[in-house]
Order: structure tokens, then sequence, then C-alpha cells
């Protein structure tokens, strides 16, 4: 998160929240989710399904007549297993970076009321320490028992 984490107005910090030191089985996970999870691996694996089909068609078959149907099924039904995943991530991705911003934007909010309730108390605290002086030069001010 940008910025501080601390109050504008008296410096105290404002969040007990730390970010966990992620292990390194975890950030190599995070980097291979983080790449699949973007338009070129489901392009890649289309382009090679498509290009497998074509040279499957053109070329050679790999697979004699009645087990290629059965391979295009196959290799349809695959192709879209592997989709799901990676699209799954694209949109999990998408929506985090949009938690990510909507909760960046509510610690502005609080860290900019907590220094306006700092300049309202201050501002208070200033205009009772006038009116107590107001008060003790009118006479009117007393001490305790007079209250």
């Amino acid at each position: 998160m940008q910025g501080s984490l601390e109050c504008p107005s008296c410096g105290h910090h404002l969040s007990m929240y730390q970010v966990p030191d992620s292990s390194p089985g975890e950030r190599i996970a995070t980097k291979v989710a983080t790449w699949v999870a973007t338009w070129w691996f489901p392009t890649g694996i289309l382009v090679a399904v498509a290009l497998w089909g074509i040279l499957n068609a053109t070329a050679r078959p790999f697979d004699p007549y009645p087990v290629v149907v059965l391979a295009w099924i196959s290799a349809v039904l695959a192709t879209v297993a592997a989709l799901q995943g990676p699209l799954i991530l694209l949109a999990q991705r998408r929506a985090a970076m949009s938690d990510r911003q909507r909760d960046e934007e509510a610690f502005r909010v609080a860290m900019n009321s907590e220094a306006d309730l700092h300049r309202v108390a201050a501002e208070i605290d200033s205009m009772n320490s006038r009116m107590a002086d107001l008060l003790n030069a009118s006479g009117l001010g007393g001490g305790p028992a007079q209250r």
C-alpha cells in the first residue's frame, strides 16, 4: 500500500496489520498463477490444439480414422478443462485488483477522517481554554467548588 501508516496529524501508528512473509513455495506458486492468469496461456493452449488438429488432419494422421474422432472429442474437452482454470484466475485477479484499490481508498479516507478528528479535537481544546480564560478574566470563573 502506498503512503504511510501513520496519522498525518499526530503521527501515531494507524494499522496493526502486517503483511506476512511468504515461503519460497508460495512465491513460486504466485508467479506460476500470475503467468497462467494471462491471456497468453489460454491463447497458447488454443494454438497448440489447433496446430495438433491441422497437423493430424493434413499430414499422415497420428491415429487411424475411428480413433481420430475420439481424439478430437478428447482434445476439445481437454482444452475446455485447460481453459477453465486460467479464465477463473483472470477473473479472480481482476477482482483482487479492484478490492485492493477499494481498500486503499478506504484507508486514505480513514486517514483523512482521523486527521480531521484531531483538528476538531484541537479546536475544541483551544475553545475550552479561551472560554476558561474569559471566565477567569470576567471574575465569573471559579474553582471546582462553584461548579
